[in-house]
């Protein structure tokens, strides 16, 4: 079963466009949680690879295995109508062969955008060298191009989660550096996570880099505004609502083992919500 091309390219489309402006992406887990993020009025989510893998009792430092990712991400695409981007890692070619087929793979179930970085499977080990990352960027975008129904490769760099003992200066410089390679061998935008990085840096990165940016959320209670202003495009929830949902479950089940009255949520009838779900978004092949 897959999502309709005509449906694929529609949502590709706004999904592209939405780089034109400024967005927040949540990242979700499920088919509740997208679901959830739709109804909330979000335009597009995203998978995060640690928030599938909590789900699935996986350890953010472990690799959570490729078939279970395309699986959890085919579930999701089919329950909503907004575009969903994944986190593919780098691409698992020890799985698929080449990060091609890779591509392939997520494209058929519906996926319209992928994040590809350049952290290797294990994250002990240095980054992958730009110019081997680049040249598996741009077998992606061949394998997208040929599917034909437009896909949105987003570049990752991971220079702030791995710094290599570079100073924070040269670690942006370097940061700037790999993303346009990037961009040259065929990503559409750049993700750049880190936490910390000040004003300064953002600005940076967003003059230096010649594509979309996305940045991952700051911590809670910080403003997005500034980075709409400095010219940020995009803004990854990484695994804040995961984090923050689980949370919430451990503070009710306290409440109830304690006796105490239980914290009061709107009735939600999740069937009623399971069955908005529109077969009539797939077709089969």
């Amino acid at each position: 079963m897959t999502i309709l091309a005509e449906t694929h390219h529609s949502r590709f489309e706004r999904f592209r466009d939405l780089h034109n402006g400024f967005f927040v992406i949540p990242t979700v887990w499920d088919t509740l949680s997208a679901i959830a993020s739709e109804d909330a009025g979000f335009e597009a989510i995203a998978t995060s690879s640690a928030a599938l893998g909590y789900a699935n009792g996986i350890l953010s430092s472990e690799r959570i295995q490729f078939e279970t990712v395309v699986q959890k991400i085919g579930e999701i695409v089919k329950a909503v109508q907004i575009p969903v981007s994944i986190d593919l890692e780098d691409g698992y070619p020890e799985v698929t062969g080449d990060i091609g087929d890779s591509i392939r793979r997520v494209i058929d179930v519906g996926v319209v955008a992928a994040n590809i970085e350049d952290s290797p499977a294990r994250h002990d080990v240095p980054l992958v060298a730009a110019e081997d990352h680049a040249r598996a960027i741009a077998r992606a975008r061949e394998a997208a191009d040929r599917a034909g129904r437009g896909f949105f490769i987003n570049g990752r760099t991971d220079v702030f989660l791995l710094e290599d003992g570079l100073p924070h200066s040269r670690s942006v410089e370097e940061a700037i550096r790999r993303a346009n390679l990037y961009i040259d061998a065929g990503a559409d935008g750049i993700y750049v996570p880190g936490q910390g990085l000040s004003d300064e840096d953002v600005a940076q990165l967003a003059v230096g880099i010649r594509g979309p940016l996305t940045l991952l959320a700051p911590p809670q209670g910080t403003s997005f505004a500034q980075w709409r202003e400095i010219g940020v495009a995009r803004v990854s929830l990484g695994t804040l609502v995961i984090r923050n949902a689980f949370a919430a479950i451990q503070t009710q089940l306290a409440e109830l083992r304690d006796g105490n009255v239980v914290t009061a949520f709107p009735a939600v009838d999740i069937d009623a919500v399971l069955r908005r779900t529109s077969p009539s978004q797939v077709a089969a092949e």
